[in-house]
């Protein structure tokens, strides 16, 4: 539904029970209480079975019929009946040749942040027996499955989408599906033909406006269809694709993947550190721990024991030397997740060198990252005195979600914040992130020890702006927009970059690639069009220029600083940080 792009949908729990439905209007439900009198059987004349078995051959060798169940619709709502099972994140229901119901239950969205990227195998298999009338786990650590269309067999997409297949019933046992020796041959050319011919279809079919916006959409097919036979590779054909849909002018309407030329990728282990080359050696001039509290976040250096320090040296990588004109990543080929001795000392000339094992790292993005959050946060501390907070928002899904709460929640005792959303890359509707900040003050709580609360938890009542830019787009506009309009504080900065429109629905091409068509389309509360190609202009613009930022100095967020620090001057607080008087007789 499209209620599913508001952020508030990772908030609350998703519960799902599961129903049968009687179809005949004379049905029974499938728990009803069997007899528990004893069947007596009558004794079969043997002519009467010859009979029909010469009856039942007679019907096999005529026309058979279609084993069609009767429905019936009238009062079928007052037919449904309720599985035994718990309400709890549900889908993908299937019967299995047995009669036995299998559904895959889900991790409630919010409620962990899971190792193992995007799209970790975090789901389970569930199995209900219609006998027993009782759901169990089949199968745990799953990131998907289906099942056959004759109900006997299960195909299961496990950790990093492994692949395999068991037999449905009371105990699964997968066995991995070998695809080595798959092979199929492909004519390039009139794959290639379908693929733009499906992408033309499905702009057609799934494009929020059926109108194209006045665009004669044959006009643009017939435009492109001859460069189709002129095309040699797949990438040649995204380009086709990517000039044939950019007609349309909108954003969120992109192609990539397929079965394009990928050469084979070589890991370069990374140590999470800026390396300078000085003194005739190389040497860690920054080393990023990741700021100890993310556990997802890998600082090879930064591990207890280690020793290793800023300034240091680093001489030789698992034996082999490093000297000026070596290309320093060259040494780490092929050494993620694996065990690397490095030659470390504190002097330029090697003099009492050391060794120590490392880990290196795939990605340093995010401790990078959190080290550039972290080093926002302690100047916003120091520039005001302790009395202003800052979150930084990095898009407006998963990880949206998650760094405000771990943010903002950390800082409700602050008089003021800044909410920092440069860069955000989008994701869903933040109004989740706009409630919180938009918490009235309703009263407070005093316990027997004299401690006083207030409500709601959660919640900063003092003056809050928002940072923004021309690189925050998608969420990253409905964001700042809703920010301003529920009069939650400025924007300041740059026009966001302006691409509100959402994508749903469309399936992907036949060689993997996709093509995001652009379904949903997103106006304001006065009923305007928001934001497409158009952005949020801020209240206060304030560029970042190259040689400030090249000095370390953020304008953007110094102005943010300064506009809280003068709003708190008038700013008259709401809570109250004592109780009234206890009372002192009876019935007050």
């Amino acid at each position: 539904a499209a209620a599913g792009i508001d952020m508030s949908t990772q908030e609350r729990p998703y519960r799902e029970g599961i129903y049968v439905a009687v179809l005949q209007a004379d049905g029974k439900s499938p728990f009803y209480p069997k007899s528990d009198e004893e069947e007596v059987k009558a004794e079969e004349d043997k002519d009467k079975k010859e009979d029909d078995k010469k009856a039942e051959d007679e019907e096999k060798n005529g026309e058979e019929e279609k084993d069609t169940p009767k429905l019936d619709l009238d009062g079928i709502s007052d037919r449904i009946v309720a599985l035994p099972v718990a309400e709890r994140n549900y889908s993908n229901l299937n019967v299995a040749s047995d009669g036995s119901l299998y559904f895959m239950e889900s991790k409630q969205p919010g409620t962990s942040v899971e190792p193992g990227g995007f799209n970790p195998a975090t789901n389970t298999i569930m199995r209900f027996d219609m006998e027993k009338k009782k759901a169990t786990v089949a199968k745990t650590k799953i990131i998907s499955y289906s099942v056959s269309s004759d109900g006997k067999m299960l195909l299961i997409i496990g950790p990093n989408n492994s692949i395999a297949t068991t037999k449905a019933g009371k105990k699964l046992d997968p066995k991995p599906l070998k695809l080595a020796d798959l092979k199929m041959r492909i004519d390039p050319q009139k794959e290639w033909l379908q693929i733009f011919t499906d992408a033309w279809r499905m702009e057609a079919d799934f494009f929020y406006d059926g109108n194209m916006h006045g665009l004669d959409w044959q006009t643009i097919y017939d435009q492109y269809r001859p460069l189709v036979d002129h095309i040699g590779s797949r990438a040649d054909l995204t380009r086709l694709l990517t000039e044939m849909i950019a007609e349309l002018q909108v954003g969120h309407n992109r192609t990539y993947g397929g079965d394009g030329y990928r050469d084979a990728p070589v890991n370069i282990g990374l140590l999470g550190a800026d390396i300078r080359f000085e003194n005739g050696n190389f040497r860690l001039h920054k080393i990023y721990d990741g700021e100890k509290w993310n556990p997802f976040l890998n600082a090879p250096l930064a591990e207890p024991g280690i020793g290793v320090k800023e300034d240091d040296y680093i001489l030789s990588v698992n034996g082999m030397p490093l000297s000026a004109g070596d290309n320093f990543f060259a040494a780490f080929e092929g050494t993620v997740g694996k065990q690397v001795t490095l030659s470390i000392s504190s002097n330029a000339d090697g003099s009492e060198a050391r060794d120590v094992v490392v880990l290196p790292t795939r990605n340093e993005r995010f401790i990078r990252l959190w080290n550039w959050i972290e080093g926002n946060r302690a100047y916003v501390e120091k520039a005001s005195g302790g009395r202003v907070g800052y979150v930084y928002v990095p898009n407006t899904a998963g990880a949206g979600y998650t760094f405000f709460n771990r943010m903002y929640l950390a800082q409700v005792d602050k008089d003021a914040m800044i909410i920092d959303e440069r860069s955000n890359g989008g994701g869903q509707v933040a109004n989740y992130i706009t409630d919180v900040l938009s918490r009235t003050y309703l009263g407070g709580y005093r316990d027997r020890d004299g401690e006083v609360y207030w409500g709601p938890a959660g919640a900063m009542y003092g003056p809050k702006v928002m940072l923004i830019d021309q690189d925050a787009g998608s969420g990253g506009d409905f964001l700042p927009y809703s920010f301003r309009h529920m009069g939650i504080g400025k924007l300041i900065g740059t026009r966001t970059w302006g691409g509100l429109i959402g994508i749903s629905h469309n399936p992907t091409l036949v060689d993997g690639g996709v093509v995001s068509v652009p379904y949903i389309r997103i106006f304001d509360a006065n009923g305007e069009w928001l934001a497409e190609n158009k952005g949020i202009a801020p209240d206060i613009e304030v560029k970042l220029l190259p040689a400030d930022v090249n000095a370390g100095r953020d304008a953007q967020l110094d102005r943010g600083i300064s506009e809280v620090l003068e709003a708190l001057k008038t700013h008259t607080p709401v809570k109250h940080k004592k109780s009234p008087a206890i009372p002192t007789k009876l019935g007050e």
